[in-house]
C-alpha cells in the first residue's frame, strides 16, 4: 500500500512539474485558415524587425535598410508608403532604437542620435498629407540611464535598455528619470550595474486600455506584467519560470551561454486581450541559425492566465495579432511574405 502510494506521489508531482512549463497548455489549436497578405518579390525589403496592426494596416520596422518603416495595406496587399528614410539629412534618420510602439494613432520610436521620441501621426502618413505631423521631446542618455526601446502608457514611460539600477527605465510626463525599485526576476552573479542590460536583454509591449505592461526576458521563460496605478507601479504577474539566462564570463566581460541557454520566448505580440509569444525549447545558438522561427503561439491574458496555444501551418518570425488574426513574417529564400492566420 505504501508502495502504491508513493508511486501515486511520484506522478502527481511530475504532472505538476510539466503544468508549470510554460509551453504546456490545456487547450491547443491548430490553425489552417490562412492567407498571404504580401509579398516583397517585386519590391524587396530587408527583414522585418517589429511590426504592428492598425485598422487593417500593418506598420513594419526593417533593419538596414532604405527606410526604416513601411505601412502596408491589409485589404488592398500593398505598400501605401515607406517613413523614416536612413540618413543624415532633414527628415532622415540614421539610427533609431529596436522597437516602435503604437500608442493611441500615432507612431512613436526614439531617434537615438537625436535622442529624441518621435511621435508620427498614423493618419498623416496613410493619407499622404505632407509634411508628416511629427512631435519631438528629448529623452535623457546618461552613463547610468542607456534607453533602447519606450513604450508610453498614459503618463509614463517605460524603457528597456541598460540602467545602472533597476530591470527597466522609468521617466515622467516631463521625461525625468524616476527610480526604478524593481530587480531582476532572478538571480544574477558577477553582472552588475549597467552591463546586466547588455547580457540579459528584454522586451516590452504595452495595454494603454488597462495600463498594463509586459517584460519579457530574452533566452528564458521569464515573463512578468506590470500595472500602473496613478504614480505607483506594481509587478502583478511573474511566470512560475523554468529556464533563465545561463551566463559565461571571459577576460571581464559577461555574455549569455548561447548553446546551453534555451530560445525560449521569442518574439511577442500584444492586443487589448492577450499577450503571446513564439517560443522554441531548442538552444538559443541553433534557434538563432534558424532565425528564431517557430510554429508555437502561446497567448495568455492580462493577468497572466493561459488561454491557448496555437500551432500555425508552419514557423513565423516576427509576428502581431489583434482580436481576430495573427500576422507572421515567413522567409522563403530571399523572399518576405507576411501571412494572416484566423483565431
Amino acid at each position: 500500500m505504501k508502495y502504491i502510494l508513493k508511486i501515486l506521489l511520484f506522478l502527481i508531482i511530475c504532472d505538476a512539474c510539466k503544468r508549470s512549463d510554460i509551453d504546456v497548455f490545456d487547450i491547443v489549436e491548430e490553425i489552417t485558415d490562412y492567407d498571404s497578405v504580401y509579398s516583397d518579390k517585386n519590391d524587396v525589403f530587408n527583414r522585418i524587425t517589429d511590426m504592428a496592426i492598425l485598422d487593417n494596416v500593418l506598420i513594419t520596422k526593417h533593419m538596414n535598410d532604405t527606410y526604416h518603416f513601411s505601412f502596408i495595406d491589409v485589404n488592398g496587399k500593398k505598400i501605401i508608403k515607406r517613413l523614416g528614410k536612413r540618413g543624415r539629412g532633414p527628415g532622415e534618420y540614421l539610427q533609431i532604437g529596436t522597437g516602435f510602439t503604437v500608442c493611441g494613432s500615432k507612431l512613436v520610436f526614439l531617434d537615438a542620435m537625436q535622442k529624441e521620441i518621435n511621435y508620427v501621426s498614423i493618419s498623416d502618413v496613410i493619407e499622404n498629407k505632407i509634411p508628416y505631423h511629427i512631435e519631438k521631446e528629448a529623452y535623457p542618455y546618461t552613463v547610468d540611464f542607456r534607453p533602447r526601446h519606450m513604450d508610453v502608457i498614459n503618463h509614463v514611460k517605460v524603457a528597456v535598455g541598460s540602467f545602472k539600477e533597476g530591470y527597466f527605465g522609468l521617466l515622467d510626463s516631463s521625461n525625468n528619470i524616476l527610480g526604478c525599485f524593481f530587480d531582476y526576476p532572478f538571480a544574477y552573479e558577477g553582472v552588475e550595474g549597467i552591463y546586466r542590460g547588455s547580457v540579459y536583454q528584454t522586451k516590452i509591449s504595452s495595454n494603454d486600455i488597462q495600463n498594463k505592461f509586459v517584460i519579457l526576458t530574452l533566452a528564458s521563460d521569464v515573463f512578468e506584467i506590470y500595472q500602473i496605478e496613478g504614480k505607483d507601479i506594481h509587478r502583478i504577474f511573474l511566470n512560475p519560470y523554468n529556464h533563465i539566462p545561463l551566463i559565461r564570463e571571459r577576460a571581464g566581460r559577461y555574455g549569455i551561454r548561447i548553446n546551453e541557454s534555451i530560445a525560449g520566448l521569442m518574439k511577442m505580440a500584444v492586443s487589448d486581450e492577450m499577450i503571446c509569444f513564439t517560443y522554441s525549447a531548442e538552444s538559443y545558438a541553433k534557434a538563432n541559425k534558424a532565425g528564431f522561427i517557430s510554429n508555437e503561439i502561446l497567448c495568455f491574458n492580462w493577468k497572466g492566465e493561459k488561454i491557448k496555444k496555437y500551432l500555425l501551418p508552419f514557423p513565423i518570425s516576427t509576428f502581431c495579432v489583434d482580436k481576430h488574426f495573427i500576422y507572421g513574417v515567413r522567409y522563403i529564400d530571399d523572399e518576405s511574405i507576411i501571412y494572416r492566420f484566423k483565431l
